[in-house]
């Protein structure tokens, strides 16, 4: 937070030799900013935020053909800052096309959460709006590492799943799911079921994020619907970029894995059902990985830089759209797509 940072002065040549990966500082209007431990998370990727390095950004943030950027992105560069630039080096700066303020000036001061102070607490002691909450917690913050739930380090590590976490615990599951069924369905028949359960995977995934993480506007009001919410996804959109939260703990996606099973246990015989239940398996640990690489990760494929831009756009610009992660597909058919191209 600016009022929260002492205050420094920097000179634009200064500025200039933090130019790479090492140490990367760029100046906007006449602030300077510190975002070595952002550009490989920045949503644009890293390749493009390090063209300006070193440089004046504000003309840049404003282009609309290099980079679209929304107030959501004014919001998290507050975040790095770390300094002003010198009396003699500062610059009259020209407000954007139409816009009667600059637009760090229309960054509001943070009024929901405090990032400094263990999450949990704050949000079970709370007393806010369900409107308020939820416009709140759409706000994408930026931390150089997790945030921190518990003050109690034993809870603290229950929240914290390392992305590696999803496939040791659930792929020997998805085997002995397999092993088990070869008893009660000859393999051309588990192999069915496998891919019927995997393809399925994809439709769930878009369901779940669409009717329940983004259940939203829709939650009662109260501090407990809030909470839950926030445990549930909110966090996640508060805090798009935290490495440790970014994919489900195994004690959460187990109850929400039982309660499938026993839907599906009332539709399939033994075998069958074995061999959906792995193929669904199989498509969860394939999304959880995806949607870690869609935050952290980097390509030059054009294919996976345009999932991982609809993802980012989902987090960044409009969070009631683009439902879907590991593809559009789902999006397309029921309608929810973005409204404008990117």
């Amino acid at each position: 937070m600016l009022c929260d940072t002492k205050q420094r002065e920097y000179s634009r040549t200064e500025v200039a030799r933090h130019d790479n990966a090492e140490s990367l500082w760029v100046v906007r209007g006449n602030q300077v900013f510190d975002l070595t431990l952002f550009h490989t998370d920045h949503p644009g990727g890293s390749d493009m935020l390090m063209q300006f390095a070193g440089q004046d950004i504000t003309e840049v943030m404003r282009d609309s053909s290099i980079h679209a950027h929304a107030l959501q992105a004014y919001r998290v560069l507050r975040d790095f800052y770390i300094g002003e630039v010198t009396a003699d080096d500062r610059r009259t700066i020209p407000l954007a096309k139409d816009s009667s303020r600059d637009e760090m000036e229309c960054v509001e001061d943070e009024k929901f959460l405090d990032l400094r102070k263990p999450l949990f607490m704050q949000m079970w002691r709370s007393k806010f709006t369900k409107d308020f909450y939820i416009r709140e917690v759409h706000k994408a913050h930026h931390l150089p590492g997790p945030a921190v739930f518990f003050s109690n380090s034993i809870l603290e590590t229950f929240t914290r799943t390392p992305w590696w976490v999803i496939p040791v615990y659930w792929m020997p599951i998805m085997v002995t799911l397999l092993v088990l069924g070869i008893k009660y369905e000859p393999v051309n028949v588990l192999f069915v079921g496998f891919v019927f359960g995997l393809i399925s995977w994809t439709l769930l995934e878009y369901s779940m994020h669409r009717f329940v993480f983004h259940y939203d506007e829709n939650i009662p009001e109260g501090t407990l619907a809030q909470v839950a919410h926030f445990l549930l996804h909110g966090v996640h959109h508060y805090l798009p970029m935290d490495p440790l939260r970014l994919v489900m703990p195994p004690a959460l996606s187990t109850f929400l894995a039982l309660n499938i099973l026993a839907i599906l246990s009332c539709i399939f015989t033994p075998g069958m059902l074995h061999a959906v239940a792995a193929g669904l398996i199989t498509g969860y640990v394939l999304y959880d990985e995806c949607h870690y690489w869609l935050h952290h990760g980097s390509t030059s494929n054009k294919q996976l830089t345009q999932l991982k831009t609809y993802h980012l756009r989902h987090h960044y610009k409009d969070f009631k759209a683009g439902f879907g992660i590991t593809s559009d597909f789902w999006d397309k058919i029921f309608g929810t797509e973005f409204a404008t191209p990117e």
